[in-house]
């Protein structure tokens, strides 16, 4: 899932325009102003600070850190976050230095962050895990690709049944990643959306944690969340 949804304040080519302008005009009255980029890796955000190297062909160059140079040449942009900038802006990547870690962005637009409107990190599964749900005394299974603190969203070909039930009950067995031990949790949930078919359904959960499963699915996501960074860090 994309960290950002573009969106247009006049058109795209005045957008991008726009955005060149106050690029040239931050550059010009401080060459050593420092930027925010961000990107997203299996559903964790990553943050780093940048500086422009160059400003040409409708083009900016930055230069960054070894981690983010590997999330936007793998996502092929990223995200340059408000605060030099007046607004979030996005930009595509044109050209990479690998020897120099600096990119090459153009095509410009606003962006309005997902991530901003989320109350709790949400991190991606190594593997979609299957689960089984209780759907009014009814068992119900479903398949969950990312898990926050606050809920999830799962795939199931039982979506009328978890539409139509007053009191719904997710039962995970998640793996401790340091101590191997089998974690288990049945959190009393409910239904805030259903995308598609009720048949073949994404549906929206919060969770609904007593003090004990709030600890079991929080610990499950820390370890997660340093399970990833490390991968990040693999591949530089």
């Amino acid at each position: 899932m994309s960290p950002y949804s573009r969106y247009s304040a006049v058109s795209p080519a005045a957008d991008h325009d726009s955005i060149m302008q106050e690029f040239s005009h931050i550059y010009a009255r401080d060459p050593g102003a420092k930027f925010k980029l961000l990107n997203m890796y299996k559903q964790l955000p990553f943050t780093s600070g940048a500086d422009v190297v160059d400003i040409k062909n409708d083009t900016v160059e930055f230069a960054t850190t070894p981690s983010q140079f590997h999330l936007i040449t793998d996502a092929a942009e990223v995200v340059i976050k408000a605060g030099v900038l007046k607004d979030n802006v996005v930009g595509k990547l044109v050209q990479a230095d690998h020897r120099r870690l600096q990119v090459t962005l153009g095509e410009f637009g606003y962006a309005e962050l997902h991530a901003d409107k989320r109350t709790s990190v949400r991190v991606r599964l190594k593997i979609p895990m299957h689960l089984q749900m209780s759907a009014d005394g009814n068992k119900v299974s479903g398949v969950i690709d990312d898990i926050s603190l606050s809920g999830v969203c799962i795939r199931t070909i039982a979506g009328s049944v978890v539409e139509r039930a007053q009191s719904l009950e997710l039962k995970f067995k998640l793996l401790h990643a340091v101590t191997s031990e089998v974690m288990e949790a049945s959190i009393p949930s409910r239904l805030v959306r259903m995308d598609g078919k009720a048949m073949h359904a994404q549906c929206t959960v919060v969770f609904d944690h007593t003090p004990q499963t709030e600890q079991v699915i929080s610990t499950f996501i820390y370890h997660r969340q340093l399970e990833i960074i490390k991968e990040i860090k693999s591949k530089i």
